[in-house]
């Protein structure tokens, strides 16, 4: 649970910028106490300003370094942020199913239609997609998370209570709502060009991995990827037309060593990497393949889907490797047997 953004966080605040401390020394300041109300404390020993835990999604709340709610994976990096600041839900959730889909501001239809595929792909109820919520690629892998029931992290480059870019408004709220929003700057701050690049450490540092679905060669998507590679974070890339400038990073990335994901087949092995566990509905119908073995219209039959929607989720599974066909059936893999067990 985060602490309720007052006096005290200010004070903090001050005297980290007074004593000129950058995150390095906020971290190693912060970490000469036993927790943050020590450190609080030895700032104002009259204690006139204490701190308060609250879960409430519409206030501003903090949550620091000291703090067993501080993101694992994030506090791993070199240069983690001491404080975040947070509006929307407490940051509870499974760390290993966070996958960071970024891009670029300029998107393309092809970026557009590939960054949706991609996040329905990867749908898992336990799933987090994280973003920097800009306009283009970031915005639409987060519309597309929320609409899907997942979990969203917009990471912003300027204070939580300062929506930007204002156009996302829609977004924003519905963060605040079903996700989080999050931020290293105090809240009031308003967003600076020198902020982003800063803030995009945090973008693949709260992830298990990171997606780059289209990015010019000298863009913020770019110092994204090369902050998750100095992470040791998988970083996969979307192939483009040779044509286009907001695939040239992409393809850069790809030459340097990233993995390539050059088909639907690959995003749904890409969402096997990335699972621990099997949603529900997946489930069900692995349980009813094992018990039958059924062709694909005896699946439609007994189980009502739409006839897309049924193939992509079996598409889905083969690519993952729990399912095969055999002489036009479907039967189970011992991969698939494992996770059915």
């Amino acid at each position: 649970m985060a602490y309720i953004f007052n006096q005290a966080w200010k004070q903090l605040d001050n005297y980290f910028k007074e004593n000129n401390l950058n995150v390095i020394k906020q971290r190693a300041w912060l970490e000469q106490f036993s927790d943050i109300e020590q450190a609080i404390y030895s700032l104002n020993k009259n204690n006139m300003n204490k701190i308060i835990k609250s879960s409430d999604p519409q206030r501003i709340r903090v949550v620091t370094i000291l703090d067993s709610d501080y993101p694992k994976l994030l506090k791993e990096i070199y240069d983690p942020p001491a404080l975040l600041y947070l509006l929307g839900n407490d940051l509870h959730y499974d760390e290993k199913l966070t996958v960071s889909v970024i891009g670029s501001r300029h998107s393309t239809n092809y970026g557009e239609k590939v960054t949706r595929m991609i996040v329905e792909a990867l749908q898992h109820p336990e799933r987090t997609i994280v973003s920097g919520m800009a306009i283009g690629i970031d915005s639409i892998a987060q519309i597309s998370a929320l609409k899907c029931g997942m979990n969203s992290i917009a990471v912003l480059g300027s204070g939580v209570d300062v929506c930007y870019p204002k156009s996302k408004i829609n977004l924003y709220e519905d963060l605040i709502e079903k996700g989080s929003i999050v931020s290293e700057y105090p809240p009031g701050t308003p967003p600076k060009a020198y902020h982003f690049p800063i803030r995009n450490r945090i973008i693949s540092g709260l992830s298990s991995a990171l997606i780059v679905a289209e990015a010019g060669l000298k863009s913020g998507t770019m110092i994204t990827a090369e902050c998750a590679i100095n992470q040791g974070r998988d970083v996969f890339a979307i192939p483009g037309s040779v044509f286009m400038k907001q695939s040239q990073g992409c393809h850069q990335l790809i030459n340097d060593g990233a993995r390539i994901i050059v088909d639907q087949n690959a995003i749904f092995s890409l969402a096997g990497e990335f699972s621990t566990s099997i949603p529900p509905q997946e489930k069900k119908l692995l349980a009813f393949i094992h018990q039958l073995q059924p062709n694909f219209t005896q699946l439609i039959n007994a189980l009502k889907y739409q006839t897309s929607e049924l193939s992509i989720l079996l598409g889905k599974l083969e690519a993952i490797g729990y399912i095969e066909q055999q002489f036009g059936k479907f039967v189970l893999t011992d991969k698939g047997m494992s996770a059915l067990n």
